[in-house]
């Protein structure tokens, strides 16, 4: 019989200011005031629907993802966990990520996270080159960039991750060195670097920018990841790389199969049934007006 792994909790929130031309991630650019109350109503419903997969475990991480979860106030978040709580207890040592995007508007914010539990940001950088960004879509700047980790610190965030990439359009390995060392004199726990693929259903799929070629990707993987071991940093799992101590729990339960609830626009699920040797997947609406608006939003499949 199945044994019931650890279990995580995963948040999405779907709605951006703009939609990158790369990102194939359930996101949705928001036209007018976000809908706050409402979807944090909504993802109490769905968590309630799902209150049979909890059997009696604790959440021991939470990760809200997007989308732009940082467009949602402290106070959104703050009743959300109070709620959950009152569904399912938080262990004690339990890890809160929130992904936030560089913008001084998200910034003031940082300090109201931190006090109502959130322990983690992982922020959306991608490049701190300006044409590389222009490139990319995103709406932050250099300066913006490096202000937000430096806003994130000052707030009490001694766990914080930059998220990168390399394989930009046009990029040279010496540029991509240049974003990753960057990223290092800001002293984060933890840096996401990955390779940027064209995915179906984005912009950059159909219209595909001037890419490097493969070998010098190669090239950039190597000498990046040498870079990164340099100054400390283990490479733990595909485009992770943590200080000693600061590997995302999260992420890990993935990798070591644990069983997650899913709740939002599009999040999906992974459930253990112990009694019935199986263990299901759950998905849900991935449009926010049909998420917010269905009477059941599971849909469940083996």
């Amino acid at each position: 019989m199945l044994s019931l792994p650890p279990l995580s909790l995963y948040i999405h929130v779907p709605w951006c200011v703009r939609k990158c031309p790369y990102c194939d991630f359930n996101s949705h650019e928001s036209k007018g005031e976000l809908p706050e109350q409402q979807y944090i109503e909504t993802l109490l419903e769905d968590l309630k629907a799902d209150s049979s997969y909890i059997q009696g475990r604790k959440i021991h991480s939470i990760f809200i993802g997007g989308g732009t979860p940082s467009l949602f106030s402290a106070e959104a978040y703050q009743r959300l966990f109070e709620e959950i709580q009152t569904l399912v207890p938080f262990a004690d040592n339990i890890e809160i990520t929130l992904e936030a995007n560089p913008g001084t508007v998200e910034q003031g914010r940082f300090a109201e996270y931190r006090r109502i539990g959130i322990n983690r940001l992982s922020i959306g950088i991608q490049s701190f080159d300006a044409e590389k960004l222009e490139a990319l879509g995103r709406i932050h700047s250099n300066d913006e960039a490096i202000h937000a980790a430096e806003q994130a610190r000052e707030a009490g965030f001694d766990n914080f991750n930059l998220d990168l990439m390399f394989g930009l359009p046009e990029q040279s390995t010496r540029e991509a060195l240049n974003d990753l060392k960057t990223a290092i004199t800001l002293k984060p726990a933890h840096i996401s670097w990955y390779q940027l693929t064209l995915e179906p259903n984005t912009v950059f799929h159909r219209y595909p920018p001037a890419l490097p070629e493969d070998d010098l990707i190669f090239t950039m993987q190597e000498t990046g990841q040498a870079l990164l071991a340099s100054h400390g940093y283990q490479h733990y799992e595909t485009s992770a790389y943590t200080k000693e101590g600061h590997a995302c729990q999260h992420n890990l339960n993935y990798w070591r199969f644990g069983d997650y609830l899913g709740i939002g626009a599009g999040a999906h699920g992974k459930i253990t049934l112990p009694e019935q040797n199986q263990i299901i997947r759950t998905r849900k609406s991935r449009q926010p007006d049909h998420y917010l608006n269905e009477t059941d939003k599971r849909k469940v499949s083996a």
